[in-house]
């Protein structure tokens, strides 16, 4: 890197003293001289904005503006230039005057071109290290103002997507709702068939809106793995028994095979290995007309306290071909864009599915023949759990609770959600007691003044939210008024809001739309430990 170095002094013999000094490292272009005969052309080529000098060597005594006046200058701009200044030894006053300005060294005349030349390079290397130290300086603040943004667009991404996921399941609630009430009337067949189809709908949108909220927390690093005792045999079974329906009505085979030496428990997370699993075999039923589907769970490796489990999904479907195989995993896609007319979805379930895996250590893999069948598989290490400390999670043993001569207060601003909600809790409660509340202050007034026996709680409502109405209940309320069970009914799924209302005193949680038998099962919890 050349060094540009600007001479100010008013003897032109100087100027050719230096060009002969160092002609050698001109022309190998180590060194450029610039020359100014007084301070006021120097000061106009070093604030000239083509100028850029990496040392400034002045003359005191000069006609026009002397060296101390251009050294004052010079100091003044940001950054200032290093500056050397070169007097008579017999000036030492004014070298001294000088330093105390702020130069970064001295030469006496007449000049001795080997101190010269040592002065040069030990001021080049400092001016090297202050602009190392500026540039990594600077390197930091735009590290730190990218981080910052960053932070910021993140942040603006969540409660984008909060606000999303509340405004769009809060209409989603009341359309489940109100449709599952009127599949339990007696209905002529079309109506029936129109109404499983709002159904079927309206539950595929939830499932766009939970992958588009999973994608987002995976890439933002937020999404954490549970670390619990579960039966993989019952995993598997659960996702048999929510997909089997589909395999029936396409006339498909749909087996599941296990290893004899499966490990009866495992520490990890069902929910979302049930999740992958899902998207695995949901995807295969749908790309497979005829033959069959299977998910297997096979021992690779299993150790006095661990196990690696192969899990595999194959199909005799469609198929893919290497160039579709290529891009199968990439967000928002599809094998093709006939795949996509023909069989729909928003491509995001292998992506998350993919993502999910990972955050278990292993790796989703497929092979593929077009037009045969597909796999995909993957490995995951667990370490074996107790299956003492398993609780049961199928379906087939869940029961629906009977509650009979209860009172509920319900806080829901939203009209069609009251009227959804005060239908499907009056037709599974007998002689239920239901009070609506419109806001947050409103209902903390009824409570004042009559006990129930379980609030469900919305969360955005006007006057007081559902957070601020709790903790006016915890806080202000006597008794056992003040004690009451409170269920969140939130239309935002994300993990903060379901943590926040556990936070501000909220006894459990349910995520509209909600469905009847969980909210159900929920307030005979609720009602039973209140009693206890």
């Amino acid at each position: 890197m050349t060094s540009k170095i600007l001479i100010v002094d008013d003897e032109p013999d100087f100027e050719e003293l230096i060009k002969q000094k160092f002609k050698r490292k001109i022309q190998t272009g180590e060194y450029q001289f610039d020359f100014a005969r007084n301070g006021v052309v120097a000061l106009e080529k070093i604030i000239d904005n083509q100028s850029h000098y990496t040392l400034v060597f002045t003359d005191i005594n000069m006609p026009e503006m002397d060296g101390l006046s251009l050294l004052g200058k010079i100091n003044e701009l940001d950054p200032p230039f290093k500056t050397i200044v070169v007097s008579a030894y017999s000036d030492m006053e004014k070298i001294r005057t000088a330093m105390n300005k702020g130069a970064f060294d001295f030469l006496t005349k007449p000049v001795d071109f080997i101190d010269f030349e040592i002065t040069l390079k030990k001021s080049i290397s400092e001016y090297q290290k202050i602009t190392e130290g500026i540039l990594a300086k600077e390197d930091l603040l735009f590290a730190q103002i990218a981080k910052d943004r960053a932070e910021q667009s993140e942040k603006f991404k969540q409660q984008f997507l909060s606000n999303m996921s509340h405004e769009i399941r809060t209409p989603l609630n009341a359309i489940k709702g109100m449709t599952l009430m009127l599949l339990k009337e007696k209905l002529e067949e079309n109506q029936q068939k129109n109404l499983e189809i709002i159904r079927k709908s309206t539950d595929n949108l939830i499932v766009i809106i939970n992958d588009i909220l999973d994608l987002s927390k995976i890439q933002a690093g937020k999404l954490e793995l549970e670390k619990i005792d579960f039966s993989i045999q019952e995993t598997i079974q659960n996702v048999y028994e929510l997909l089997k329906f589909k395999a029936d009505e396409k006339h498909l085979d749909f087996l599941i095979v296990f290893s004899d030496n499966l490990p009866e428990a495992v520490i990890g997370d069902p929910v979302r290995l049930g999740q992958i699993l899902m998207n695995l075999a949901g995807n295969s039923l749908k790309f497979t007309e005829a033959g069959s589907v299977t998910v297997a769970a096979n021992v690779l490796l299993k150790e006095a306290d661990s196990a690696t489990i192969e899990f595999s999904i194959s199909d005799t479907g469609i198929g893919m071909t290497p160039e579709q195989l290529e891009k199968i995993f990439e967000s928002f896609s599809q094998a093709s864009n006939e795949t996509h007319r023909k069989f729909g979805g928003t491509g995001l379930g292998l992506t998350i599915s993919k993502s999910l895996v990972e955050l278990m250590n292993g790796n989703l893999c497929v092979k593929s023949v077009y037009g045969q069948g597909t796999t995909f598989y993957f490995s995951v290490e667990f370490i074996i759990g107790d299956k003492t400390k398993i609780e049961t999670h199928l379906n087939s043993n869940i029961e629906v609770p009977v509650i009979k001569n209860i009172s509920i207060l319900l806080f829901e601003d939203n009209l069609f959600n009251q009227i959804a909600a005060e239908q499907i809790l009056k037709s599974s409660i007998e002689g239920l007691n239901l009070e609506i509340a419109d806001n947050g202050l409103i209902g903390f007034e009824k409570l004042q003044q009559k006990d129930y026996d379980i609030v469900l709680m919305d969360i955005q409502m006007p006057e007081l939210d559902g957070y601020q109405a709790t903790q006016k209940i915890r806080s202000e309320l006597e008794g056992s008024r003040k004690n009451i069970p409170i269920i969140a009914m939130t239309a935002n799924a994300i993990k903060e809001e379901t943590m926040n209302c556990i936070a501000v005193g909220m006894d459990d949680f349910i995520t509209k739309p909600f469905e009847p038998n969980n909210l159900l099962i929920k307030i005979h919890k609720l009602l039973n430990k209140k009693r206890e």
